[in-house]
């Protein structure tokens, strides 16, 4: 806590971060993928998409699986992967791998694809018959355009199971399931409530555009230090340190994921 302009104010920093929201949106879409899954074993697993999420499903699945491969299109996204046992492979190599598949060694029995909005091509889908199939679907309401450009439907073409993971808020509205857009969204939406409180003047998101760092300055390392920041800033007369982060909880628990099947 700091003063404002006066002693009368306060300024109050959220204990959550940025990253604590990111982390807690991330393990609810791999927690209903494991769910889902319901402790079936697996030799291969691939996972498309490293970025968000894709290095907490990873992580969450690999006790079942004997081999865990994270793709990507961005080679230095490698540097999001956490935890042993995880092998991380970029797009032009794996498409390399898959030319040259005589021996077999990019066969899994287990699809996961979290790339949403442009993403896997469904063509390179279409060559495997993986046990499960599990694709994201990047919606999270109604919007023309979105559903226009949305290729879920199309990618979920092969699988001896396919699974579709939603998320979706309740009460609240989000454009996609994309988790920084559910992060962003949760702390919109808690400065907007945190501001109804007796005793506030104003509270402002600490957020900037995330996303330009990771793949425009391509530093992994500098957004993993930007996202370990407080969530907000609020000013206000009284002590409401316990209540600022109570309103972000209640935000992010109104986030809901699961894995709807698909015939």
């Amino acid at each position: 806590m700091k003063y404002g302009i006066t002693e009368n104010v306060k300024t109050i920093e959220s204990k959550v971060k940025v990253r604590d929201i990111i982390k807690k949106i991330a393990e609810k879409k791999a927690n209903a993928i494991k769910y889902y899954l319901e402790g079936e074993e697996f030799k291969q697993a691939i996972i498309f998409g490293a970025y968000l999420s894709g290095n907490y499903i990873a992580n969450m699945i690999k006790p079942d699986c004997e081999e865990v491969i994270l793709i990507d299109s961005q080679p230095h996204l490698e540097d999001i992967v956490t935890g042993n046992g995880i092998k991380f492979m970029d797009l032009n190599t794996f498409m390399l791998k898959l030319r040259n598949n005589n021996s077999k060694e990019i066969n899994p029995d287990l699809i996961i694809d979290v790339t949403g909005l442009g993403g896997v091509d469904p063509n390179i889908l279409k060559d495997f018959d993986p046990k499960v199939l599990i694709i994201e679907d990047p919606k999270s309401s109604f919007d023309k355009e979105l559903m226009e450009a949305d290729n879920t439907h199309k990618r979920l073409c092969v699988g001896q199971r396919k699974g579709s993971l939603k998320t979706l808020r309740s009460s609240k509205i989000s454009k996609t399931s994309g988790t920084m857009t559910l992060t962003v969204d949760v702390i919109m939406d808690s400065c907007m409530d945190i501001k109804e409180l007796d005793g506030v003047l104003y509270a402002v998101p600490n957020l900037e555009y995330f996303e330009g760092i990771v793949f425009h300055e391509k530093d992994v390392r500098k957004f993993l230090r930007e996202v370990n920041t407080p969530a907000l800033t609020v000013s206000c007369l009284g002590n409401l340190d316990t209540e600022i982060d109570e309103i972000i909880d209640i935000n992010m628990n109104k986030i809901h994921s699961f894995v709807k099947p698909v015939q």
